[in-house]
């Protein structure tokens, strides 16, 4: 889980995550929300698949289109915290602490481990999951399964 001292490590490092995506409902008891039409890369310094996800990050964010891609990296470990510096800033998705803990629930709940990926439609529902790494023809099945309208549960 993500202490508020990481969160503000991630604030000081000004630049170098200028355009971090926070993400956080109106009140803390409101549901989770996704950005709509994005395929989200849950990701750890520990996974060594993950790495290997963060590596292809160029070409899964290209065969996703017209989906964005983000990344959430779930430790702060200075692996993870290397691997959120090779995330573009603008693809980097951060979780206040308590919507992080709702993600790791549910993340641990519903699979194996890392890494894990979920496609969100439109409306901000999941339309799609992969539990396994994510590489650009996974990315595009991903896309096609949201647009085929077929849906996952919440």
């Amino acid at each position: 889980m993500v202490s508020r001292g990481f969160l503000a490590k991630i604030a000081r490092l000004g630049a170098g995550f200028g355009a971090v995506a926070v993400l956080a409902p109106a009140a803390a008891d409101a549901p989770l929300r996704y950005p709509p039409a994005t395929i989200v890369m849950f990701v750890a310094g520990w996974c060594a698949p993950c790495h290997g996800e963060i590596a292809r990050l160029d070409d899964i964010t290209a065969a996703a289109r017209p989906f964005a891609v983000g990344v959430t990296v779930l430790d702060e470990s200075a692996a993870g915290r290397a691997m959120m510096r090779a995330v573009p800033r603008d693809q980097l998705l951060m979780f206040p602490p308590e919507k992080r803990r709702q993600i790791e629930a549910r993340l641990f709940r519903d699979s194996a481990g890392l890494p894990y990926s979920i496609a969100i439609d439109e409306s901000g529902r999941v339309c799609a999951d992969r539990r396994d790494g994510l590489d650009a023809a996974k990315a595009r099945a991903m896309v096609a399964a949201c647009r085929n309208g077929r849906t996952s549960p919440p």
